[in-house]
């Protein structure tokens, strides 16, 4: 994926909201969110490993959530902070 190109953030943008944008995607994302703990703490008392796993799980959902929210040019600005 290249985020400095704005047409290639685009074309994966609309796919993204072609899957998320219904009622099986709305159904998928409420899973995601579960699974990956959306609305959960990321830190762990027990394991600090869990941590970086559980921040790298909402990075997922935050990523397709951040496409069906942003215009291409935030993205792009998004990724080139990530270093991406």
């Amino acid at each position: 994926m290249n985020f400095k190109s704005k047409h290639d953030v685009k074309l994966l943008q609309d796919k993204v909201k072609a899957v998320f944008n219904n009622d099986d995607g709305k159904d998928v994302m409420k899973f995601l969110e579960e699974y990956c703990g959306w609305y959960q703490s990321i830190f762990s008392d027990q394991n600090r490993d869990m941590i970086l796993i559980n921040d790298g799980r909402r990075q997922v959902v935050a990523t397709i959530k951040t496409f069906l929210k942003h215009d291409v040019e935030k993205i792009m600005l998004l990724a080139k902070r990530e270093g991406l």
